[in-house]
């Protein structure tokens, strides 16, 4: 067996915290979010993203806010695009 093939799944830990003060209190709320890959399919265009909470690949219509059919809710938001050199 080859070394790639020992390892395990990735991190499920958060890819974005976002701290904000609520109050007098100082809350902390993390913000999953999913990167997701365009898929055209007949007719419409679909988003598929790995789950940031069960790693599996779960699929939406559209943009935003979602919750997987795992139950994790998290920010479908494409990555921003490169600046640089066209």
């Amino acid at each position: 067996m080859n070394r790639n093939a020992k390892k395990g799944r990735l991190d499920p830990g958060p890819s974005q915290e976002s701290f904000f003060a609520a109050g007098d209190k100082l809350a902390a709320t993390v913000t999953l979010i999913a990167r997701p890959v365009v898929v055209v399919t007949a007719g419409r265009i679909e988003y598929a993203a790995r789950c940031p909470h069960c790693q599996d690949w779960h699929r939406h219509i559209s943009l935003g806010e979602k919750t997987g059919p795992c139950g994790a809710r998290y920010l479908l938001q494409p990555k921003a695009k490169l600046r640089g050199a066209a």
